[in-house]
């Protein structure tokens, strides 16, 4: 691999940096400043893009590829961060009053990062931590700087993490910091779900409805994942949804905070209906977005967190690597 002498190839340099540099304050204390950097790069590896043995190689089958671009030219970037020690994720914080501060400064750093016109782009279980009760948000490496027109925006790429992302971007939509949100909605969702524990006469009905939102699963295809996300927000038979199912499991076993919780996050105005926003005007989306920021945290802030029973999760991490 050959190393990097140019700065504007270093990808997620780029992004923490223009967090840091912006003109705004306070500083953006979920990005850990970098202290250390090393990037380099090498062609991609031989055959076509989609041969089967790039594929075999992939961890996800032909069928979940098929709606993703070709393999890229391999680039490696090593950093060393300020950041504290004893970094969680959300589903080990140790109480429900953090787990909800942590979720209402996620929804808040997404819309300070666009203040400082960044995208994060790859919202998910692993890039989601919290240390000393303050949210970082790591792995900016796919994200990017709002520019225009929308054409720079790198329209038809599928990229982030393929359980958590948003529909308008599994549907190779122009990337928008509602996509962030949305996607921030799946990683809390998620959370909830994964960190459940059922009676003992709830555990096979459960494991079947959790078993239906496919997190962490390698080998959905991104069609079959697009249409079980828009179920969660249009179902016409919300009782008899996946969603239903599993805020009547909650309530039953005695979890009502954690099924109101759902249901509001779930209220939401999403996914963002991309005719209603001009993708190239700034202050239009900022003023879209701090108006869905607003509702998700009181989304967050309408559960007390004295009724919401918790107990650090046993989850495997199983979770997908970033496309």
């Amino acid at each position: 691999m050959s190393f990097i002498a140019q700065g504007r190839l270093w990808r997620e340099k780029i992004i923490v940096d223009a967090l840091h540099t912006a003109d705004i304050q306070p500083a953006p204390a979920y990005a850990p400043k970098i202290l250390a950097a090393f990037a380099a790069h090498d062609s991609p590896p031989p055959g076509p893009p989609n041969d089967s043995e790039n594929l075999r190689n992939r961890k996800r089958p032909a069928s979940a590829l098929e709606d993703l671009p070709p393999i890229v030219p391999r680039h490696l970037e090593i950093m060393a961060f300020d950041s504290p020690p004893d970094a969680r994720k959300l589903k080990d914080v140790p109480s429900a009053a953090e787990f909800l501060a942590a979720a209402e400064g996620l929804f808040r750093a997404i819309l300070d990062a666009f203040r400082r016109r960044v995208l994060h782009r790859d919202i998910s279980v692993n890039n989601v931590l919290v240390a000393d009760n303050q949210l970082l948000l790591v792995d900016w490496e796919i994200g990017r700087r709002f520019q225009e027109p929308s054409r720079a925006a790198g329209r038809g790429t599928v990229i982030g993490t393929l359980d958590t992302m948003s529909i308008p971007s599994l549907a190779n939509r122009d990337p928008l910091p509602h996509d962030d949100v949305e996607a921030a909605v799946y990683v809390l969702l998620k959370v909830l779900t994964q960190t459940f524990v059922p009676s003992v006469d709830q555990e096979h009905e459960w494991a079947t409805t959790l078993d239906t939102y496919c997190w962490d699963d390698p080998y959905v295809p991104p069609r079959r994942l697009l249409s079980l996300r828009m179920s969660m927000w249009t179902a016409r038979n919300y009782m008899d949804s996946m969603v239903g199912e599993t805020t009547r499991i909650f309530h039953s076993g005695g979890h009502a905070t954690r099924a109101q919780l759902i249901h509001s996050l779930l209220s939401l105005p999403l996914p963002c209906q991309r005719k209603l926003i001009d993708s190239s005007d700034y202050d239009a989306i900022l003023s879209s977005l701090q108006d869905l920021v607003e509702q998700a945290v009181a989304a967050v802030r309408s559960v007390d967190a004295s009724s919401l029973i918790w107990s650090s999760a046993k989850v495997a991490d199983a979770g997908q690597e970033g496309i």
